[in-house]
């Protein structure tokens, strides 16, 4: 089951939102991506006000849809000199 639902027409851009913690090296990677689905980039939104460290800031990923059908893009939540995830979240994709 996804945890997050997106409906999108064919070369429509969508963006994924997660909260992360880059200051204690948590940060969300891409590890499932259906050959439909294609990554235009990511980045962090730092949140107004003092950033401190270990305060959670927003990950957001860029994505474009580039075939019709539902698809399911699997994200992990890890540290990235460390091999396993702490979490993962799926997004189901309907693409029309």
């Amino acid at each position: 089951m996804a945890d997050t639902t997106i409906s999108v027409s064919v070369g429509q851009e969508f963006a994924v939102r997660l909260q992360a913690t880059p200051s204690t090296g948590y940060v969300w990677e891409v590890q499932s991506l259906p050959e439909g689905i294609q990554l235009s980039g990511s980045d962090h939104e730092q949140p107004g006000g003092d950033l401190l460290p270990g305060n959670p800031v927003m990950q957001v990923f860029r994505f474009q849809a580039r075939q019709v059908g539902e698809h399911t893009i699997t994200l992990g939540l890890k540290r990235p000199w460390e091999s396993s995830v702490i979490t993962t979240h799926q997004v189901q994709v309907k693409v029309t």
